[in-house]
């Protein structure tokens, strides 16, 4: 051997030709083969990904419910400028004919416009006052808010309050407000048992009482009430009497109590009205009119007349709304713009608060400009009243064959992609061998795939639609469906959508069978699963023969790293010897 080979630069170099010898003879064909089983777990992981988007797919055109893509519509507006609309699954089709003469409006009240830095001449103390606001509830009822306002001694210098105060004070009350029943104080005892009902925004919950004393009846009930979501009950206990309260987290929602049994809810002074948040019901805003002048104005939450104003009252003593002008009751006082102090009162006649068309020549009101109730299943959408001179808007409504020609291509799509997918899969290149070469479940998925697309659905007669051709589809052995032609495919879906319905979701239709041949293949238990379960042990075995062969080339390439180091000492020493003795001879 060299001596050179026994330098540690050659030392270094003997031990990675070692390892790389050993590298390429050991661990490298077993790394290639994980490699490879690596790349098939990924094409089945990715085979079974297409697979469940194919079937979500299926399943879509298997349904056959009126709210399925085949029962899909579009709605047309001739002028998008006056009206908009859309259609949901199993609107009916048609042709009308709309003009709009009114938009619908929010119920609007205004109050006094007064000088803001000026004095109320009606609020001039703190204390608490309590006022009603009441609207329409959409179906012929009403609604109620008691709300209260606070004007504290901190509102007030030299005993005065500014109009702006007071009135930003009520605006704050107002939006800020939650829908809340006190009941009268009671005292004494409960002789008589019964039941009554509150309702919640619509839904009802009954609620059992026991004779007893009133302090016993009232901690029942308030348990009761608590265990209602949405509802937070309370007794007030002043002396030997006693108060319910409740109230309503949700300020769009109203709460009342109906139904007694008993004598309970006449004794606790509860009328069976809707109470409900004013916030709920109107928004409260401020703004200047002028310069130095400060204004409320109430508008309702909803728009039309079945949700007006009905009712704006100060209760008892208080006089809150009064100094605004708001103490209107149920009168409908229009607002006046003046010179001096406007006039409070509605901006709005109730006949103007309405949507009003003329839909195929019949007048027709609406609360709302969204009408929905109008065409079934189909929203119109008001957005501007038309003039004498402008032409009527046709609305028509059809089959949405878009829609449907949209799924059906996403169909054509899934089935090439795992089409495509196991195809590329089993072609071999050179040396490299295919991934799915000789693989047993991808090729019965393909051969699923291919009797689907040539088959003929058992049980639809010939005359009718029963295979993916007289669709207009056809297929290629190398990439899959097409839709070839769109004329027949089209005509299918607009004249004969009962046989395109019944070829895909029928007992024997090919949505239906398609799913039921694909799902053995999915899932934690499917053909899949297994088939990759399988790869993944083999992939786990190599990567601890791996492991073991690398820990014991890494381990002998030591042991030879080490006897080279020794060889490196002997010759060094032989070496000094050698110089020893040359050195003697002189």
């Amino acid at each position: 051997m060299a001596y050179d080979a026994l330098t540690t630069s050659g030392i270094n170099n003997l031990v990675a030709n070692y390892k790389t010898t050993e590298q390429n003879k050991r661990i490298t064909p077993l790394a290639t083969r994980k490699n490879l089983y690596q790349n098939i777990t990924s094409a089945y992981s990715v085979l079974s990904s297409k697979l469940d988007a194919l079937k979500s797919v299926l399943s879509n055109l298997n349904s056959s419910s009126s709210d399925s893509v085949y029962f899909s519509k579009t709605a047309t507006s001739s002028n998008t400028n006056f009206l908009t609309v859309n259609s949901t699954s199993g609107a009916n089709d048609g042709a009308y004919s709309i003009r709009i003469n009114q938009l619908a409006k929010n119920d609007l009240v205004l109050s006094n416009d007064l000088v803001s830095n000026d004095s109320s001449s009606v609020i001039t103390g703190p204390g608490t006052h309590v006022f009603q606001i009441k609207t329409g509830d959409g179906s012929g009822g009403e609604f109620t808010s008691k709300v209260s306002v606070t004007f504290s001694e901190t509102d007030f210098s030299g005993g005065l309050i500014k109009n702006s105060t007071v009135i930003q004070k009520l605006q704050q009350a107002i939006n800020a407000d939650k829908a809340e029943v006190i009941s009268t104080k009671i005292s004494g005892d409960l002789n008589s048992p019964g039941s009554f009902v509150v309702d919640l925004n619509g839904t009802e919950t009954t609620i059992n009482y026991s004779a007893g004393t009133y302090s016993e009846v009232m901690d029942s009930i308030v348990s009761q009430l608590n265990s209602i979501s949405g509802i937070s009950a309370q007794k007030i206990i002043d002396g030997l009497s006693f108060q319910l309260k409740v109230t309503v987290a949700d300020s769009s929602k109203y709460i009342s109590f109906k139904s007694d049994t008993g004598l309970l809810l006449s004794e606790l002074g509860l009328t069976g009205e809707k109470e409900k948040a004013a916030s709920g019901l109107v928004t409260a805003s401020v703004f200047s009119p002028v310069s130095g002048r400060s204004q409320l104005s109430l508008t309702s939450r909803n728009s039309g007349y079945d949700f007006r104003i009905t009712s704006l009252s100060d209760s008892g003593l208080s006089n809150s709304l009064t100094a605004l002008g708001l103490n209107l009751g149920a009168s409908r006082q229009m607002f006046v713009q003046n010179a001096g102090l406007d006039t409070a009162g509605f901006l709005y006649s109730t006949n103007q608060l309405n949507s009003k068309i003329e839909f195929n020549g019949i007048n027709i009101e609406r609360n709302s400009n969204t009408i929905t109730d109008l065409i079934n299943g189909t929203n119109i959408i008001l957005k501007s009243v038309m003039q004498s001179s402008d032409s009527d808007v046709s609305v028509t409504v059809n089959k949405d064959v878009s829609s449907i020609k949209t799924k059906v291509q996403d169909f054509i799509t899934k089935f090439n992609d795992i089409y495509t997918h196991i195809k590329s899969n089993l072609k071999s290149f050179g040396t490299t061998k295919a991934l799915f070469a000789n693989d047993t479940t991808a090729s019965s998925i393909l051969s699923t795939l291919n009797s689907f697309a040539y088959s003929v659905v058992s049980g639809i007669p010939s005359n009718q639609i029963n295979s993916l051709t007289k669709l207009g589809i056809t297929f290629n052995v190398n990439s899959g469906l097409s839709l070839s032609n769109e004329t027949t495919f089209n005509s299918a879906i607009e004249n004969k959508l009962d046989e395109v319905v019944e070829f895909f979701s029928s007992s024997n239709g090919i949505a239906k069978n398609m799913i039921a041949r694909i799902d053995p293949y999915l899932g934690s238990g499917g053909y899949i699963a297994k088939s990759k379960l399988n790869y993944d042990n083999t992939i786990k075995s190599l990567s601890d023969s791996i492991t073991f062969a690398q820990n014991r080339l890494d381990k002998n390439a030591e042991s030879l790293r080490q006897r080279y180091i020794n060889l490196q000492m002997q010759l060094a020493e032989i070496l000094s010897y050698q110089n020893y003795f040359s050195s003697s001879s002189y």
